[in-house]
């Protein structure tokens, strides 16, 4: 579905004092393939060019060398009918669920804003669109008439799902969609990713510097340092990773028993009071 061929891109370097002439560089030759109905993590600590590469997947950034095909398509030399479909068919959920969304607008109109764009429909068709949206998140009809300052930050990444999915994309990026979230919020935020996944078909490219949480929702994992991609493993290879900086993330998180373990408490719970949705 996705293919990356050799991407890199450099940002100049701007210091207080200084003509701002060096050049940062914070993706080098960068190739990679995603298959289409996976998971693939980009895993790495801050500054690594995680977020970089995911805006040039988004069409956000233009790489400097290379060229990144989505089902063929060049994302960055497009046609008007071509930029459409990848609208559509590209979405990304980020980390700041606060910040991604207009505090000034209600739900119905956040989660109607790329059906909008890419279709027709009157308003009667939008409510049904959007309250059957927000049921699939786990979210009531009702929620569509509130504003964001009334829903927790769970809540509000429900919310941007539901907006990301609101165009039948094929491929959502997740930038560190859950790391701003508690652990028990972010396995029931992962999970829910999880039956979208299988319900509608998805791919995800998901971005983290967590370990955890790629272990527990990933496919295939691909190892970013200083802007290179240093290793690429299947999930139950990852604990085998050869390269320093692999090994390095691997030393540098808590044990994964203890996210098995909040997992497990919290599929008990399941049995014995329907969890809150938060």
């Amino acid at each position: 579905m996705l293919l990356m061929n050799h991407v890199s891109k450099s940002y100049r370097e701007s210091r207080f004092f200084n003509k701002g002439n060096s050049m940062i560089r914070a993706v080098e030759d960068v190739s990679l393939s995603i298959k289409e109905g996976s998971c693939f993590t980009l895993l790495g600590k801050s500054g690594s060019g995680k977020s970089t590469l995911g805006k040039m997947l988004l069409g956000i950034e233009k790489p400097d060398t290379g060229e990144i095909l989505f089902n063929g398509i060049n994302v960055h030399k497009t046609t008007i009918t071509e930029r459409k479909k990848l609208q559509q068919s590209l979405q990304v959920v980020f980390q700041d669920c606060h910040s991604s969304v207009n505090p000034k607008l209600k739900i119905r109109d956040i989660v109607a804003e790329p059906i909008l764009v890419n279709e027709k429909l009157d308003a009667r068709q939008i409510e049904i669109r959007v309250g059957e949206l927000l049921k699939m998140v786990g979210l009531s009809e009702e929620d569509m008439m509130k504003y964001p300052h009334q829903f927790s930050g769970g809540q509000l990444q429900r919310i941007a799902i539901a907006r990301a999915i609101s165009t039948r994309p094929r491929l959502i990026v997740l930038d560190e969609s859950v790391n701003s979230l508690d652990v028990l919020v972010q396995i029931s935020i992962l999970k829910l990713l999880k039956r979208l996944q299988q319900e509608l078909m998805l791919t995800y490219f998901f971005i983290t510097h967590d370990l955890h949480v790629a272990r527990l929702f990933s496919d295939e994992i691909a190892i970013l340092h200083k802007g290179r991609i240093v290793e690429q493993l299947l999930v139950h290879e990852l604990e085998h990773g050869k390269h320093e900086a692999t090994k390095a993330l691997l030393d540098s998180q808590l044990r994964i028993d203890c996210i098995h373990d909040h997992l497990e408490l919290y599929e008990e719970s399941k049995h014995e009071k329907k969890p809150v949705i938060v």
